[in-house]
């Protein structure tokens, strides 16, 4: 832990409730149009049309990017030291994470399925072999995922950091632990709504895979660490259920 965004200068807490603020800001405004924008708006499998793309498109760099004026708001330029371009050894830790991510993912999911049932999964359920242009709209939803998915680790990493400062400033002890839960539950309950308000599944089935990705980022001080495992976890996953549905 020797990034200087956690460790010096410590933010005050005005500066973390605007970097929260800007987390729950950003969130209304990514599930906000599922709610109330019509049909025709919704990209999948029924509605591939280019208005579509390009509104979910707007909706997801929109999530993104108020999280990062939140940030360098609270913070100047010095949110940029949650990225640096990943050096070799990095990239090794992004296979070993998302090797473990997927492990922890399959086992967790299992136990999560076996005892609060199974769930409908996610919104690429529909995309099947046999959709028009099928490649070509898994790679635009690739394209378009990256950019939420980005938006969801800052989702997850600014309370697993803002958590552990508070934590360690009221001299609790293992601040990094109380901020890893807080973290996990959170970015668990976000994803409610697409595992069918299964609440035991979705802690039970998201929280620890998302403590893989916190390690990821803990371990090398990279937000681009733990996108990238984030990435390639569902990548893999939509990949393979794409394969396996007829």
């Amino acid at each position: 832990m020797v990034n200087n965004f956690k460790n010096s200068d410590k933010l005050s807490g005005q500066k973390w409730l605007i970097i929260l603020l800007a987390n729950v800001i950003a969130y209304c405004c990514l599930i906000m149009p599922g709610i109330q924008v019509p049909e025709f708006l919704v990209f999948d499998e029924n509605h591939p049309t280019l208005v579509a793309a390009g509104f979910q498109i707007l909706v997801v760099t929109v999530f993104l990017l108020i999280q990062i004026i939140g940030v360098q708001i609270a913070t100047g330029r010095k949110w940029h030291e949650l990225f640096h371009v990943p050096h070799a050894k990095e990239w090794l830790w992004v296979l070993v994470f998302f090797i473990f991510a997927y492990i922890v993912s399959v086992l967790s999911g299992m136990v999560s399925q076996k005892l609060f049932g199974s769930v409908s999964g996610n919104a690429a359920a529909g995309l099947t072999m046999n959709t028009p242009n099928v490649w070509l709209i898994f790679i635009y939803q690739r394209f378009s995922s990256a950019i939420q998915i980005m938006g969801e680790e800052f989702l997850a990493i600014m309370p697993l950091l803002a958590v552990t400062q508070l934590v360690s400033a009221i001299h609790w002890p293992h601040p990094l632990l109380w901020g890893n839960i807080a973290s996990a539950l959170i970015f668990s309950l976000l994803h409610l709504s697409t595992y069918d308000y299964n609440l035991g599944y979705v802690i039970l089935g998201l929280a620890f895979t998302r403590l893989v990705l916190n390690w990821a980022f803990i371990k090398t001080d990279n937000m681009w660490v733990s996108f990238l495992v984030h990435f390639l976890f569902d990548t893999l996953a939509f990949l393979m259920l794409l394969l396996v549905t007829k």
